[in-house]
């Protein structure tokens, strides 16, 4: 099974967190993809999110009647550049000095 990716739409109660996880589905009849939104209650052991992060959902055992699911924090995608990359690249002022010379 796929992991699911949501957002923390509620944060309220006390080592819980509402994640809401949208889907496209093909719509039966007219066959066009249509954003399914379902809302999910997940355990947060530390109440670590609030609301409007991005978790991932991973499946646990059942931790009350509607709780199954474990929040997991994703890993940011822009990552910024190393200073060890940066410093191998030449400055463009520098490149354009050396060329007019």
């Amino acid at each position: 099974m796929k992991k699911m990716q949501g957002r923390v739409v509620c944060a309220t109660n006390d080592k819980t967190v509402a994640v809401e996880v949208v889907r496209l589905a093909p719509h039966p009849k007219y066959k066009r993809r249509v954003r399914k939104k379902k809302t999910f209650q997940a355990h947060d052991p530390d109440n670590a999110f609030n609301v409007g992060d991005l978790v991932q959902l991973e499946r646990s055992r059942p931790i009350s009647k509607n709780k199954c699911f474990l929040a997991v924090p994703v890993p940011p995608r822009n990552t910024p550049r190393s200073d060890d990359a940066a410093a191998d690249s030449a400055p463009p002022e520098a490149v354009v000095a050396v060329a007019l010379q």
